[in-house]
């Protein structure tokens, strides 16, 4: 399987900025604890019923998900400007555009990048995309300049990667997570990710992966989307200059 070589990095410190933008998404997440009733709608943030309920690239992975979420946000730029902003998601590469702050509380070390980073803009099928110092998963989708996705399969009582090609063992976890632009029209875009989750059907499970962890999903992956959207507005912008 190949991988990136990925570059050295200085330890990720808080700064003023990154500490309020946390407080943000605490603030959001308890929002969201708060209003459990409106997480059908979260579910499909930036999206209509039908859109949301579309098939992507990767759905084929996990046919029937237990748990699923597919957010959206419209850009003010060409799809190729926010393409290579995907291309270059994961630790010790661009970052993942949300709240380094909370990631980094966990020892994830990320570092958002505000710059295009050429030798990130070349993703292929297999490579692996780092989640942290310890953790890469391998992309099962990639089509250069439109999607690319990752898979990750865990057995839950080793606390092991597991291919779930081969088989699920009795206690489980396996997501994908999708990355897409799609043009709108010459100027506009839409940024999409979705999150396809299945896992050993458990009490426990349903609690944990099902509805506790939504509210923090949800903050952080709306950041994301805003996170991608300012860098690739930006870019367009200085293009005009």
């Amino acid at each position: 399987m190949k991988t990136f070589a990925i570059k050295e990095q200085r330890r990720a410190r808080f700064t003023l900025s990154q500490i309020l933008e946390g407080i943000e998404g605490i603030a959001i997440a308890i929002a969201c604890y708060l209003t459990l009733f409106l997480k059908p709608w979260r579910d499909r943030w930036g999206l209509s019923k039908a859109e949301a309920e579309c098939l992507l690239p990767g759905d084929d992975i996990i046919k029937k998900p237990k748990s699923q979420f597919t957010h959206a946000i419209e850009i003010d730029a060409p799809a190729e400007y926010v393409w290579p902003w995907i291309a270059q998601i994961g630790q010790g590469r661009g970052g993942f555009y949300s709240y380094v702050a909370l990631e980094n509380l966990t020892g994830l070390n990320i570092i958002n990048s505000d710059e295009v980073l050429p030798q990130f803009q070349n993703p292929k099928l297999g490579d692996l995309i780092p989640f942290g110092p310890k953790d890469a998963y391998p992309l099962v989708v990639c089509e250069p300049g439109y999607a690319m996705a990752i898979d990750h399969g865990r057995d839950l009582d080793t606390n092991t990667y597991i291919d779930p090609a081969v088989s699920y063992p009795k206690n489980y976890f396996h997501l994908t997570w999708l990355w897409l632009v799609e043009p709108i029209d010459e100027h506009k875009s839409r940024f999409i990710s979705r999150n396809r989750v299945t896992y050993t059907a458990l009490l426990k499970h349903n609690l944990i992966f099902g509805l506790l962890m939504e509210p923090i999903i949800f903050a952080m992956d709306r950041k994301m989307c805003y996170g991608i959207k300012k860098r690739a507005e930006q870019l367009y912008r200085n293009s005009q200059n």
